[in-house]
């Protein structure tokens, strides 16, 4: 658990070069063969720790249908879904935080669109804030900062 965890910080470390990247354009992707499933695990098993201090159920669910062997950038992959389900889990207090996966589109050249949803208990976003959260450095309340840290 302790490397996992030292593993996630270099990985925040790693978003913040990241973001400094995509601001300059010359961020790029770094395809390889990577196994879904796998990775999906390895997220899961970092962000089991707070959801398991906090009294939550973390599951997930991957459809039969999707592949297992993927090519892609597995890693910012992981990043954007240690980044939502994180934020899942931060920001629900009680019941459940639930991730699943399926197929939305298989193409031609066999390729496929996945399509990765996270639903959860907490107490939601109001509608008017919803655009808001999607800008850099935002969040829909700012009292949520004082509450539970981050920056946006």
């Amino acid at each position: 658990m302790v490397k996992t965890a030292s593993m996630r910080l270099l990985d925040i470390i790693n978003d913040i070069l990241d973001f400094s990247k995509i601001e300059a354009g010359k961020l790029m992707l770094d395809f390889s063969p990577f196994s879904l499933r796998e990775m999906l695990d390895e997220a899961l098993k970092i962000l089991a720790i707070n959801s398991t201090a906090k009294g939550l159920e973390l599951v997930y669910r991957v459809r039969d249908d999707v592949p297992d062997g993927l090519e892609g950038d597995s890693g910012r992959l992981r990043q954007v879904f240690v980044n939502l389900v994180g934020n899942a889990v931060k920001f629900t207090q009680r019941g459940e935080v639930a991730v699943s996966v399926e197929v939305a589109e298989r193409r031609d050249d066999d390729s496929v669109e996945l399509l990765f949803m996270v639903r959860d208990t907490g107490e939601g976003i109001a509608e008017d804030k919803k655009a808001l959260i999607f800008e850099s450095f935002s969040q829909a309340d700012a009292s949520m900062t004082r509450r539970f840290g981050g920056t946006g």
